[in-house]
């Protein structure tokens, strides 16, 4: 048997293999926490992204919120002025700059169109350029709508006028150069046309549906406005007119009435004086009474004419001409007695109030021929005593309605500056009605 060499090849070395192996998973575990880090790099990116757009437009819903408060705050504050003694004019003016203020306009005006003169500014916004007087460019930028458009209700929107200068070459935009954009709404007053609302902005726009809507809002409260001016001035007319027919029938149920029996006296007289002096006498005593009754009652329709004069004057010289013209009107005579006291204005007026239609129940029902008229003073009790004695047919207080008119007018006087009414009467014994007024009471002179 011959030796030889044998050649022996051993398996690969385990440890090797192993090591292999690790390597395989330690990059296979890298680029797992790679792709991982990745993805949650994305998703960072992306939620960050999102996060961005919430806060972008929690950021829009906000300033979109608090522009919306402002405007309803706005309009709240516009009706406040609408219920408010402010004149048209100061009304308008303040819708206007409301209008400025709340669209973020530049300029705001609003004018009046008729057909012989299409734009007449009526209200500007206080702190805008544009005048009262419109401007060439003014006038040519809005001719067209004032006169075909308005009358149909629509409005007139121009995001950006340099294109619309563009367009039209005629005109030379000279007064309107430092404004971008413009947006007006019609302005009809209880389905009539009054005129518009033209909003100016510095920079070029576009105008939503809410900017549209917005701006017919403010040309309905300026609509409003004016209504609520024509309807005072109707209600003004009314009462005014109605005065005049009662001063009216006043004058003939008084004064004329008077006059006429005065010149029958005087026709009658001097045959009379001749046949008769002693009666003749008499009837000039009439006459020299119906003469200063009708005196007295065309001074007091005119204190009714001028009620500043009414204030003016003093008590016991208003009582005294209430007298001679109840005097001469009814031919009851009238006792004035009267002290002059420091009476704020109000007192003063609602005392005379009340023995005016003291005086005038007596002349309508008392059939009375004697009438006293007393105001005084009690120093000690720091009161104003006014009292207003007749001595008619009187009447039975718990039978008497306590709503009629005259005693209820009377109470209403009385009430309003605090004084205490007494009123006194019983068949055939006449009437007393007195009116005490405590110097204390707070009224405003």
């Amino acid at each position: 048997m011959g030796s030889g060499v044998c050649h022996y090849t051993s398996p690969p070395n385990s440890a090797i293999l192993r090591c292999m192996g690790l390597w395989s998973i330690l990059w296979g575990g890298l680029l797992l926490a790679a792709l991982i880090l990745g993805l949650y790099s994305w998703h960072i990116t992306v939620i960050a992204a999102r996060s961005d757009e919430v806060n972008r437009l929690i950021e829009r819903r906000t300033l979109e919120s608090e522009r919306r408060r402002r405007i309803a705050e706005g309009l709240r504050e516009i009706l406040v002025m609408l219920n408010s003694e402010r004149s048209l004019a100061e009304s308008l003016h303040y819708i206007v700059a409301q209008a400025a203020q709340l669209t973020d306009a530049e300029d705001a005006i609003i004018f009046s169109s008729t057909a012989e003169n299409p734009m007449t500014i009526v209200a500007t916004n206080p702190g805008g350029h544009i005048q009262y007087t419109p401007g060439e460019s003014l006038q040519a930028l809005t001719q067209e709508w004032a006169t075909e458009m308005l009358p149909q209700k629509r409005p007139l929107i121009i995001p950006e006028l340099a294109r619309y200068w563009s367009d039209r070459p005629q005109l030379r935009p000279v007064a309107m150069r430092a404004h971008r954009a413009l947006l007006g709404v019609p302005l009809f007053v209880e389905q009539e046309l009054y005129g518009g609302l033209l909003m100016f902005y510095e920079r070029p726009r576009s105008f939503s549906d809410d900017d549209l809507h917005l701006g017919e809002t403010f040309a309905d409260q300026a609509a409003l406005a004016i209504a609520n001016a024509r309807l005072k001035e109707r209600v003004e007319q009314t009462a005014v007119a109605a005065e005049r027919n009662r001063l009216a029938r006043d004058l003939h149920d008084a004064v004329t009435q008077t006059l006429f029996s005065a010149s029958l006296i005087a026709e009658a007289l001097p045959p009379l004086w001749e046949a008769n002096p002693e009666e003749g006498q008499q009837l000039l005593q009439e006459l020299r009474q119906l003469t200063r009754g009708a005196l007295a009652e065309m001074r007091t329709l005119l204190l009714e004419l001028r009620p500043a004069a009414l204030a003016e004057t003093r008590l016991p010289d208003l009582l005294k001409q209430l007298g001679e013209a109840v005097t001469g009107r009814a031919g009851i005579l009238v006792h004035v007695a009267a002290v002059d006291c420091d009476l704020p204005v109000q007192v003063r007026v609602a005392l005379y109030r009340i023995a005016q239609e003291a005086l005038n129940n007596v002349v309508k029902h008392a059939r009375a021929t004697e009438v006293v008229v007393h105001l005084a003073e009690d120093a000690a009790k720091q009161q104003i005593r006014l009292c207003v004695q007749d001595n008619g047919r009187g009447f039975n207080l718990a039978e008497k309605p306590s709503g009629r008119l005259g005693l209820k007018i009377i109470r209403e006087r009385a009430q309003a500056i605090g004084a205490v009414l007494h009123i006194k009467s019983e068949l055939g014994q006449g009437t007393e009605i007195t009116a005490v007024y405590d110097l204390a009471y707070p009224v405003e002179s």
